[in-house]
């Protein structure tokens, strides 16, 4: 039958119109190999925990052609992201980006990810408040998976396990906190009066956290990237591809290809 299903697919599901690159597979400012593949695609979004000299370069040398997932838990040089720079290095290099020329729509603060116990959602909270208070109005969130190895990783750093010896994923609970905790900072964004001042729309999205209600169910290239980069598509969410519910537009393509831990060494990385 899951054959059949796939045949089926495979024959009737209409071909993607563009090829969208992405850097899902590593970390796009320490691999920098995605510049040399920008050819092959018809624009990307690079993700990365640090935007780096030759990061910064190669994303202004081609801002018509990207969007940047800058990623900021908040927890940078912590034992979680032992090699990530510290929060205010990383905060000072995207505000630099966004100073030297390349679109603040086209920069997505990703929350990614928000461990969901009292301490790590406030800590997501403050991320909020910091990038609002500058002017950035979208972001990214997804909430902590546990793999085994992850767990292990947390043990032998002293760390306490949020989902519990043996849990992968959050509690309804868990994922009502943090729902709770986007309502707040989108009251945050208004009490502000950043809506009024920048005039742009607050998008707080997620994909594949089908429970988390507080926040705009869209892929990582979605009909809003596609609008962004120029490429007009008729349905550019209908055929998410990688994983349960996923939504990502289905021309999808990964430019990194090392399929291993980078050199950040985070321990939740689910690469073993």
């Amino acid at each position: 039958m899951q054959r059949f299903t796939r045949f089926v697919q495979e024959r009737y599901e209409p071909v993607a119109r563009y090829k969208i690159g992405i850097t899902e597979a590593g970390d796009a400012g320490l691999d920098l190999s995605w510049a040399n593949k920008l050819d092959t695609v018809d624009g990307a979004i690079v993700i990365t925990k640090c935007i780096s000299p030759e990061f910064y370069d190669a994303v202004l040398s081609n801002k018509d052609r990207l969007i940047v997932h800058a990623t900021f838990t908040g927890y940078g040089h912590s034992v979680l992201e032992p090699n990530v720079p510290p929060p205010y290095e990383e905060f000072d290099a995207i505000m630099a980006l966004e100073r030297a020329g390349f679109p603040k729509e086209k920069i997505v603060i990703r929350v990614d990810p928000i461990i969901p116990t009292p301490k790590g959602i406030n800590t997501a909270k403050n991320v909020f408040k910091t990038f609002m208070d500058v002017g950035f109005s979208r972001f990214r969130v997804s909430i902590i998976d546990m793999y085994p190895h992850v767990r292990e990783r947390f043990k032998e750093a002293g760390l306490p396990l949020p989902y519990g010896e043996h849990g992968f994923s959050p509690s309804t609970e868990q994922v009502r906190a943090v729902g709770e905790m986007l309502e707040d900072a989108e009251r945050y964004w208004f009490n502000i009066g950043r809506q009024e001042l920048f005039s742009d729309v607050l998008r707080i999205e997620s994909c594949a956290e089908p429970g988390l209600k507080n926040a705009c169910r869209c892929g990582c290239i979605s009909g809003y990237d596609m609008d962004l980069l120029g490429l007009p598509e008729d349905e550019p969410d209908s055929f998410g591809y990688q994983r349960p519910n996923c939504l990502c537009y289905s021309g999808k393509t990964e430019l990194l290809k090392h399929k291993e831990r980078c050199p950040h060494g985070c321990l939740y990385c689910y690469w073993r």
